[in-house]
């Protein structure tokens, strides 16, 4: 992976925590990593592997999609409200279990005005 791509990636690692105030700790477990091992990333001080380098992309995308929805204020509110169609469970809340493809699926529905 080349260090552009990856200091890319960590971008909108940075992005999710500075535009959509998602903490580390939620961002850490969205990837599936523990949160002192994004900290090792974010400092340089190791290279995530190519699972996390996926689930960061699968956070990018999430990002991407999320934003194409609503504007970041509305966004950051949409993450930590209850949404029926996901059983009256928050988005965040997904996040932290790393499931973060539902949830893009789910805005690439409403943005496409497919049903959910």
């Amino acid at each position: 992976m080349a260090v552009q791509t990856l200091a890319t990636q960590l971008r909108y690692v940075e992005d999710a925590h500075d535009g959509l105030g998602l903490t580390y700790r939620q961002i850490a477990a969205a990837v599936g990593a523990d949160e002192s091992t994004l900290h090792r990333w974010r400092a340089g001080e190791s290279a995530p592997r190519s699972i996390f380098l996926s689930r960061m992309d699968a956070l990018r995308e999430f990002q991407q999609e999320l934003l194409e929805t609503m504007d970041a204020n509305a966004a950051r509110t949409w993450l930590q409200t209850p949404v029926p169609a996901l059983d009256g469970r928050a988005p965040a809340a997904l996040l932290e279990e790393g499931r973060i493809e539902p949830l893009t699926r789910l805005l690439l529905r409403l943005n496409l005005g497919t049903s959910t």
